[in-house]
């Protein structure tokens, strides 16, 4: 695609997700990974983004030509030969909870008799079970491809580096601290997602990524993870001063609560109300809508209103690339 100037760069994985909703409903081979996710988040908040990500060769080209004509530069994701078939499955229940650690290719529903557009209560019990029976240990999963391919520095295009904002999606701490000292010497802002990646660390393991961060966005779970036993504005504040930017929780349909340094006290952000089809991915839009609107604003609540307007808008469609068809001029 032609150049464009980028004011916002996403830090992340690709991925191919099969995804199960909560009301039955199936979504095989979606185009996945929290390097999209955000990527897409930024985009439809009104940023010209850059994606840094590394693909495998069995990516969807639709996808990404679908992601290009959005007005995504995808100039630093690096391509590998390599093939995946299985895919995660994301199987969520009534009550929000999901399942993530079951793996597939998306022909395997067909291949056990069960319907590929929507399923039965008992349909997702049983095909969960033929799922947690099957032997993976001659597969590559997303996130072990991830570890042996690590995001680096020298993938970024040099014009990525005078964006104005930078996101950090989940990665190891070794490939957030590399991107870190990429972009310190730039004037972006940077905020970062730990995942899980940076939630089976110590708050006092993470002071070299905390102490250069202008934003950390863990989820309810994360934050739970990193200041254990603390209610979620309890645990904003011990993150707070560990921390020198703005921090914020992720509480899912509930909203997100930031942390206001002046009163010492958590601001509610409601979630923006929609018609759910996919939740998956819905915390890194927010995380690509909260970079686009504190680079516009410099205002945490602010940026995390415009994080949540970004997660209503993916989520009411499979994939990471979903929204992008429900808003056709976001390429302009």
């Amino acid at each position: 695609m032609t150049q464009r100037s980028v004011d916002l760069v996403t830090v992340g994985g690709l991925t191919v997700d099969n995804v199960i909703a909560a009301d039955g409903r199936v979504g095989l081979g979606q185009a996945g990974g929290n390097g999209a996710y955000s990527a897409v988040g930024a985009r439809i908040s009104g940023g010209q983004v850059g994606l840094v990500s590394h693909a495998v060769a069995s990516y969807p080209r639709a996808v990404i030509r679908r992601l290009e004509h959005a007005g995504i530069d995808l100039s630093g994701v690096i391509w590998s030969e390599e093939l995946l078939s299985a895919c995660n499955w994301f199987i969520y229940e009534p009550d929000g909870r999901r399942e993530e650690r079951l793996q597939s290719s998306p022909e395997a529903l067909a291949e056990a008799g069960f319907p590929t557009d929507r399923l039965k209560p008992e349909q997702v019990v049983a095909f969960r079970k033929l799922l947690m029976q099957r032997d993976t240990s001659g597969e590559i999963s997303y996130s072990q491809f991830r570890l042996s391919r690590p995001l680096c520095p020298e993938q970024v295009p040099p014009h990525f580096l005078k964006a104005r904002g930078v996101h950090l999606a989940p990665s190891q701490p070794e490939v957030m601290e590399a991107m870190l000292a990429l972009f310190a010497p730039t004037e972006a802002l940077v905020t970062a997602d730990p995942g899980w990646q940076l939630a089976a660390h110590p708050l006092d393991r993470l002071s070299s990524i905390l102490g250069r961060l202008d934003a950390f966005l863990p989820s309810e779970v994360e934050l739970s993870a990193l200041v254990p036993g603390a209610r979620p504005a309890q645990g904003l504040a011990v993150l707070a001063k560990h921390c020198l930017g703005a921090v914020a929780v992720k509480l899912g349909p509930e909203g997100v609560l930031v942390w206001d340094r002046a009163t010492a006290s958590a601001i509610a952000v409601p979630a923006v109300p929609t018609r759910t089809v996919d939740p998956t991915g819905a915390g890194d839009a927010f995380c690509g809508g909260f970079l686009a609107g504190l680079v516009e604003s410099r205002d945490a609540v602010l940026a995390a209103r415009a994080g949540a307007r970004a997660a209503s808008k993916v989520v009411a469609a499979f994939g990471a690339d979903g929204a992008l068809s429900l808003m056709p001029d976001t390429h302009l």
